[in-house]
């Protein structure tokens, strides 16, 4: 992006359209490969949203993620995102969403593919709230995040098809999309937490370092989430054991 698409010199509604325009040629000609297509329809991937949000000097940040009470016993999370500038930190749009692991969704039961898929939610909701929701309009495309999707929506076609010809549909490659979508999501959550865990425990570990340090040697993103699954595991129960021997 150039500093003249950026700039706020010429506040007046055609300047602000015309850099709107300019933003959205860049953005379809960089990151399309971020679009997926479901029942017919393109939808965008919260990484596209992040990027979007880049070229208008935004980026998220998480607010709140609690853990609800159920009477099912189903695991449950509820995420609280925030878009700000990123040259001031000024707060432009707020998200909040809701995910469980009564969904049955592909994107697991454990608590912290849940929690990971809240904080996605409530990321994709908080950007289609920003100055930067027009960008979807502008390219015709959905504005909800594929993320959000019902996963029934996602594969129409595969209940319809033979098995062999299913695995070989567009809908196993939208579901594949989705699953790594959200996998990165849960390393950078996961990342996140082994960086808050070792702050409480007197060391300093950015959440770029933890997850650096789980992809070395790793043989796939799969067992990258499981070393900082583990690494949660192991500070969680650290922790513990100080309080403990404090009292």
């Amino acid at each position: 992006m150039t500093n003249e698409i950026m700039s706020t010199d010429q506040p007046t509604p055609l300047a602000q359209m015309q850099k709107a325009r300019a933003i959205a040629k860049e953005i379809a000609a960089t990151v399309s490969h971020l679009i997926v297509k479901i029942s017919q329809r393109e939808y965008p991937t919260v990484s596209w949203w992040q990027s979007v949000a880049w070229a208008f000097n935004f980026t998220s940040t998480e607010l709140e993620v609690t853990k609800q009470q159920t009477d099912d016993g189903s695991v449950e999370y509820m995420a609280v995102v925030a878009i700000v500038r990123i040259d001031t930190g000024e707060t432009v749009s707020r998200g909040s969403a809701i995910a469980s692991s009564a969904e049955r969704a592909p994107w697991g039961r454990a608590a912290f593919s849940v929690r990971s898929m809240a904080i996605t939610r409530a990321t994709g909701r908080a950007y289609r709230h920003s100055p930067c929701a027009i960008i979807p309009h502008l390219l015709k495309i959905e504005a909800t995040p594929a993320e959000e999707m019902p996963i029934e929506s996602a594969q129409p076609e595969a209940r319809a098809l033979p098995p062999a010809a299913a695995s070989s549909s567009g809908s196993s490659s939208v579901m594949a999309m989705l699953k790594q979508s959200v996998l990165e999501e849960q390393i950078e959550g996961l990342a996140g937490q082994v960086s808050d865990i070792a702050k409480e425990l007197g060391h300093k570990i950015s959440a770029a370092s933890a997850q650096a340090a789980a992809e070395k040697g790793s043989t796939s993103r799969e067992d990258v989430r499981d070393r900082l699954v583990a690494k949660v595991a192991t500070g969680h129960s650290k922790i513990s054991e100080k309080k403990a021997g404090k009292k």
